[in-house]
């Protein structure tokens, strides 16, 4: 699917990144169809659906905002934290794991990172002196 926008001048990557995931999905839909497997509705289809709304959200929004990348990113790292206990509910559901084994770890992970990118993103002293020192 990296060939696909080659082909254009301009390529727009929020209509790209969905094409994308619609590809991986239909990949993951033949693998379950070919191994006979009967994880893809249950697991699959849900995890790459959220992966991807959350993917082209934050494409479209710092492609057609200006200003806000750190607010975008962290509520971005914040998303991807809850989505990640979403992943383990998809396994419960599809493989009968235990739940919350592994996903609060990278729940308070990414809740934390994402706070930090809001607070750097509110306070203005921090957020220039962070630019300046990191040259971003």
């Amino acid at each position: 699917m990296s060939v696909l926008p080659v082909w254009f001048r301009r390529p727009n990557p929020v209509i790209f990144v969905p094409i994308d995931f619609a590809a991986i999905g239909l990949y993951l839909l033949y693998i379950s169809c070919a191994t006979g497997g009967h994880w893809f509705l249950s697991f699959a289809f849900p995890t790459v659906g959220c992966i991807g709304l959350i993917v082209t959200a934050v494409v479209a929004l710092t492609r057609y905002t200006s200003g806000g990348d750190l607010f975008i990113y962290g509520g971005a790292m914040i998303l991807l934290g809850g989505l990640s206990v979403l992943v383990e509910f998809f396994m419960k559901i599809t493989f009968g794991t235990r739940m919350f084994l592994w996903s609060l770890y990278p729940l308070s992970a990414f809740f934390i990172i994402g706070m930090m990118l809001i607070v750097i993103g509110i306070c203005r002293p921090l957020r220039e002196s962070l630019k300046k020192k990191l040259f971003f």
